[in-house]
């Protein structure tokens, strides 16, 4: 994946220096793709934060009043800190049935998986979340979704426009990142995590299953964690499992 991201930049800056006259936009695009590249785990978590908060001026945020606010802050109370990145939990005010953590510590959950879904079921879910943080797969993903971005900034070089990330760009890096789907292994791992999260709130760990019933049940309406996060049978008796072998105390 990183390959073809940066033989499609190499490519297009290629084609783009047979039409500019300034070899400096160019050099702007190919070391945004190379930044992308370097970039430490403190400076992606900077450039996710930006993301989220691009995609929270787009989005609807429930007050702090609102009865979703008011649960996901109850269910919540005890999620602090994933090892040292500080957690910050909003609610999306939406039908969709979706959720989503970024590297930085964004937590966002739509209103609509709030309401098919049982308060454990629904912190088996932000356990989950949380776990790609903790296992650093947010992270990974949000790296490929700024690899692309500057891909296609260095396709916009042809206009003059190469520099500093619009608003909108951000606004593009966090569709990426919610859109892509974690591997088979990066989910159990993440599912296994948000059962230790349900063990360190004591509560039930083998609302992890049901929460997967739950979104395999609701998959024909498709988006959102069917498509990033997909269910299956097998996965749901691999959170059975799990949660037979939890040891919460």
């Amino acid at each position: 994946m990183k390959k073809t991201l940066i033989a499609a930049t190499v490519i297009t800056l290629g084609l783009s220096g047979c039409v500019s006259d300034d070899p400096s936009q160019f050099l702007g695009a190919g070391m945004t793709a190379f930044k992308g590249l370097t970039l430490s785990k403190s400076e992606l978590q900077m450039q996710a934060s930006l993301s989220a908060k691009q995609m929270d001026s787009e989005n609807k945020l429930a007050p702090a009043n609102n009865k979703y606010s008011q649960r996901l802050a109850k269910l919540t109370q005890g999620l602090t800190f994933v090892d040292s990145t500080p957690l910050n939990f909003q609610v999306y005010l939406a039908d969709e049935i979706n959720a989503f953590a970024m590297p930085d510590g964004t937590v966002r959950v739509y209103s609509g998986l709030m309401d098919v879904m049982k308060d454990d079921e629904l912190v088996a879910v932000i356990g989950h979340e949380i776990g790609h943080i903790k296992l650093e797969h947010s992270l990974s993903q949000f790296k490929t979704a700024y690899l692309t971005e500057a891909a296609r900034q260095a396709a916009t070089a042809v206009g003059g426009t190469v520099g500093s990330l619009a608003s909108s760009q951000y606004a593009d890096i966090g569709t990426q990142f919610m859109s892509a789907q974690f591997s088979q292994g990066d989910e159990l791992e993440s599912d296994e995590y948000g059962i230790e999260v349900l063990c360190q709130l004591n509560m039930d760990p083998f609302a992890a299953m049901r929460a997967q019933e739950v979104l395999l049940k609701q998959s024909g309406n498709g988006g959102g964690l069917f498509s990033s996060h997909p269910s299956s049978a097998e996965r749901i008796e691999k959170a059975r499992a799990a949660a037979v072998n939890a040891s919460c105390s």
